[in-house]
């Protein structure tokens, strides 16, 4: 691939991440979406996982937040870079409160899988 292009496909696999395997649910396809290891960059520090591990995480944070609905508000690669300014509306399960989670993401694509994630969100943004 020549240097500095975008990658229509980084971008649909990262869109995968979030509406397959977060909204729908479809934890058994988290392997063919992310890498092993798959290393995750938060507010929390630098975490390197596995799918399985990763798998353990989503269905910890479902527990409490249940997303309804990912809206892609921008998304743009270059090379084996994505960049993604999303929102994520939902449900707290605890509450019934309805949610709006903003995330400012960054992804590094290895081999069709997405190897690593430079995250932050906050919630009740309305950008």
């Amino acid at each position: 691939m020549p240097h500095n292009q975008p990658s229509p496909d980084n971008e649909r696999l990262v869109d995968r991440l979030w509406n397959q395997i977060w909204i729908d649910g479809a934890l058994d396809k988290l392997d063919e979406v992310i890498a092993d290891p798959f290393i995750r960059h938060t507010r929390d520090g630098t975490d390197i996982t596995t799918p399985a591990e990763y798998a353990r995480h989503i269905e910890s944070a479902v527990r409490t937040i249940r997303g309804t609905e990912m809206v892609v508000e921008h998304i743009a690669s270059l090379d084996d870079m994505v960049f993604a300014r999303l929102h994520l509306h939902g449900l707290n399960l605890s509450t019934g409160a309805t949610v709006k989670i903003t995330w400012l993401t960054q992804y590094r694509i290895a081999d069709g899988r997405i190897a690593e994630a430079w995250t932050m969100h906050q919630s009740g943004l309305d950008w």
